[in-house]
């Protein structure tokens, strides 16, 4: 539609499983799938602390924050 994705810069938020182990491949997956270079993605992982229902462990979020720039 005349956009093109430049960047995105993604968060992961649960309490369990730790995905840390598995960055590279999260990554890898996610470049492939959006057809960018691994240095224009960015994957993070956070906790909730224990509060709230992601804290609980009975949800989990995910963010991202994508940079488009048109053709």
């Amino acid at each position: 539609m005349g956009y093109r994705i430049v960047n995105v810069d993604s968060t992961v938020i649960l309490e369990r499983p730790k995905l840390k182990d598995y960055r590279q491949t999260i990554r890898e997956s996610l470049a492939a799938a959006l057809g960018l270079d691994l240095d224009c993605l960015s994957v993070k992982f956070k906790t909730a602390e224990k509060v709230g229902p992601v804290g609980e462990g009975r949800s989990a979020e995910a963010q991202a924050v994508v940079t488009l720039v048109r053709d």
